[in-house]
């Protein structure tokens, strides 16, 4: 008889315990992990608008911090654009990656197979106290 009245209770405290695990599947949970060494350099080789094919880059993308990056043109000149922020210029650095003039931002892209354009953008945030360390946020493309 005990056997029997264990196994419902068992079966009710396992259903309980799946409810407070279960989570709502809207609710994005963020774990911030130390990054070591990342930093934002201009080389002195820079690639010019001519020297890569931008218009492949050209365009919004949403970031996965659900932010949007813009990337533009203007005569010869390529720029970068954070959400409603202030576009900066950026120039290439290699093969499918850019660097902003003011080393705020850092960027890489690769074609998905989908055909479209995704990869990362790390970005320098300036600390608001002097002689703090900047801080730097990697998000993807998407």
């Amino acid at each position: 008889m005990k056997k029997l009245l264990l196994a419902p209770l068992l079966f009710m405290v396992c259903i309980a315990a799946m409810g407070q695990t279960a989570q709502d599947p809207q609710m994005v949970d963020s774990v911030r992990v130390p990054a070591t060494g990342l930093s934002i350099v201009v080389p002195e080789h820079r690639l010019g608008m001519y020297a890569v094919d931008f218009g492949a880059y050209k365009g919004a993308y949403d970031l996965s911090n659900g932010g949007l990056l813009q990337l533009t043109s203007q005569g010869r000149r390529m720029y970068a654009q954070l959400d409603n922020g202030e576009r900066t210029e950026i120039v290439g650095t290699g093969m499918q990656s850019f660097v902003a003039l003011d080393r705020s931002l850092q960027m890489s892209f690769e074609r998905k197979p989908d055909g479209d354009m995704g990869g990362e953008l790390l970005i320098a945030r300036t600390p608001r106290v002097a002689g703090e360390p900047v801080q730097y946020l990697l998000v993807s493309l998407r």
